[in-house]
């Protein structure tokens, strides 16, 4: 969705100074525990803070194991960046969208969710 359709949605959203129309991370008062990319006025990807419910059902604490349990079938792999860490993927069915879990440590750290490529960069923009 554009940026101003997400406006009309949710509210006026925060911008960041300064505002990069190619990428930037915004947020809006209405949903105050996620943040979303904006590419190029598009919403791509929202990031979740602790305490957001999804639905795969997996919250920020989770082990990997528990992840495991619940979706044997989840595309699982290697973190960029933790050598023992991992990334749970569910794509949607096309493929064009996921959520995806980051883990370290043995738990979840991190959920996103959006539109393929955005919501596998490993970085956030702005």
């Amino acid at each position: 969705m554009k940026l101003a359709e997400a406006e009309q949605a949710a509210g006026k959203a925060t911008l960041p100074e300064p505002f990069d129309p190619v990428c930037s991370m915004v947020r809006f008062a209405s949903v105050p525990k996620l943040r979303f990319m904006v590419e190029e006025g598009v919403v791509t990807r929202a990031d979740a803070e602790p305490g957001v419910g999804n639905a795969v059902g997996v919250a920020v604490g989770d082990t990997l194991a528990q992840v495991r349990e619940k979706h044997p079938d989840a595309q699982v792999s290697t973190h960029k960046y933790d050598k023992n860490g991992h990334y749970v993927t569910f794509p949607n069915a096309d493929g064009k969208a996921a959520i995806i879990l980051e883990e370290s440590g043995g738990k979840v750290s991190k959920v996103r969710a959006g539109l393929q490529p955005a919501v596998a960069y490993v970085e956030t923009c702005g």
